[in-house]
């Protein structure tokens, strides 16, 4: 429909756009005309045909009579009336364009005011099933540094394989968790998702976490190396559309504070619905994502 209105208000303004190029080049030619007519000059008959009813009809309508000059001044009078009627179709042409402004801002505040709806409507179905959902995923990083020594950076680098010790403790990791939970995992580019289908285990499974944290400092310590566990977590399983939620785990990512557990707003709201609670929720504010604005929190023991 929307579309039709449209189109419809295209072809009224050139119609009459079109209709006030032809008045204005029809006025033009019959005063030429009557200038020619003057110095009596014929047009070919098959085009004189058109001014002489142009003058048949402007002669019903008025005639100017001047008994001073021996002069018809009827066609003038016609291109003048033609000149006026293009424009008076400058102030139509205004009113349609006027008209059709109001008309889009109606439109548009319609739409918006439908896709408000549809976003809340949207949001109370995703909140529904989220409540309803016992599932959660763990994004994570591991990240390591050499800690200065006094060593040389070339000597210190024939000491220190960043890769393969990531690797080995991404690996452990993955053993320690598989020992006392039941999960599934999934390597991406931008981290390993842990899958976890009992939510009130969540508290456990962040003990078993910082555990591993402390355990994995102190040993890399005793070779002067820095260990740091940067994690995510949200309301997610493994039938959920990825790029729901991964582009914002990602970015908790980034702004993660290394050893401690970053959380989206849909985590927290269900978290709090815990009758132990043994993890203090604080909020980081919020952060843009595209068009997007999602809330940051942090769970800390």
């Amino acid at each position: 429909m929307h579309k039709f209105i449209k189109f419809s208000f295209n072809s009224v303004i050139n119609y009459f756009k079109l209709m006030q190029m032809c008045l204005i080049g029809l006025a033009l030619l019959t005063t030429i005309d009557f200038v020619l007519s003057l110095l009596n000059v014929k047009l070919p008959t098959y085009i004189q045909c058109v001014f002489d009813f142009i003058y048949k009809i402007q002669s019903l309508v008025y005639k100017p009579n001047l008994s001073i000059l021996p002069v018809d001044f009827t066609l003038v009078v016609a291109a003048i009336e033609m000149m006026i009627l293009a424009g008076l179709i400058v102030y139509i042409l205004n009113f349609i364009i006027e008209f059709e402004q109001v008309y889009d801002r109606v439109h548009k505040d319609g739409v918006k005011r439908y896709e408000n709806r549809f976003n809340k409507q949207l949001e109370k179905n995703v909140k529904r099933v989220e409540a309803k959902s016992n599932s959660f995923v763990i994004l994570y990083n591991i990240e390591i540094d050499k800690v200065n020594d006094g060593y040389s950076i070339s000597e210190s680098n024939k000491k220190f394989n960043k890769e393969a010790i990531i690797s080995e403790y991404d690996t452990k990791f993955k053993t320690y968790m598989l020992q006392f939970f039941k999960l599934k995992f999934e390597n991406t580019s931008d981290g390993t998702l842990l899958f976890f289908d009992k939510f009130e285990e969540c508290n456990k499974i962040f003990e078993k976490m910082q555990e591993f944290i402390i355990q994995s400092k102190e040993f890399l310590k005793q070779n002067k190396i820095r260990f740091r566990l940067k994690t995510a977590v949200c309301l997610a399983d493994t039938k959920m559309n990825k790029s729901l939620y991964l582009p914002k785990l990602v970015k908790l990512i980034t702004i993660s504070i290394p050893n401690k557990i970053m959380s989206l707003g849909n985590f927290k709201a269900k978290y709090e619905l815990l009758k132990e609670q043994p993890y203090k929720i604080t909020g980081l504010g919020d952060y843009s994502l595209g068009s997007d604005t999602i809330e940051v929190y942090t769970l800390e023991r």
